[in-house]
């Protein structure tokens, strides 16, 4: 069991590192935006829309790892299905103004997905198999029990 403000530390740097994550896969999608022309505002849209949940679902879904109760798959359930409203109403949004805009809709919260999926799976996997001491997504954790002995 870790302790509230162990949590909210945990929450902290999630929070920040899967901002950098985000950021750097926006990046990614400026070559693609030029290629697109006119519907890029739709591809940002839903890189941003996906963006935004994952970094605030993830940074609480980080809090709330390894703590009692079900906060954690409360938090999980959220995210999920904010995450699919989201691309439903997102993509009738877009599908009512053009099928280009729909596809690079799609696009956008495609590449903001997954790349916030990725890192979420890493950063729980390290978090939960890594030694705190070892773990450079858990570091100042020294005093908190990883379950792994080494």
């Amino acid at each position: 069991m870790i302790e509230p403000g162990q949590a909210r530390n945990r929450a902290r740097r999630y929070a920040l590192l899967s901002t950098a994550v985000a950021m750097a896969s926006g990046l990614a999608l400026l070559p693609l935006g030029l290629v697109l022309g006119p519907t890029w505002f739709w591809c940002f849209f839903g890189w941003a829309l996906m963006a935004v949940i994952g970094v605030i679902g993830g940074a609480r879904l980080a809090g709330e790892h390894g703590r009692p109760g079900s906060g954690f798959l409360v938090v999980l359930v959220t995210c999920i299905l904010l995450r699919l409203l989201g691309v439903g109403v997102g993509a009738i949004a877009a599908a009512l103004q053009n099928g280009k805009a729909l596809w690079s809709y799609l696009a956008g919260a495609a590449v903001g997905f997954v790349t916030l999926q990725v890192f979420e799976a890493a950063w729980f996997y390290m978090t939960d198999r890594v030694p705190a001491r070892l773990n450079p997504m858990e570091a100042g954790r020294e005093g908190v029990k990883s379950g792994v002995t080494g």
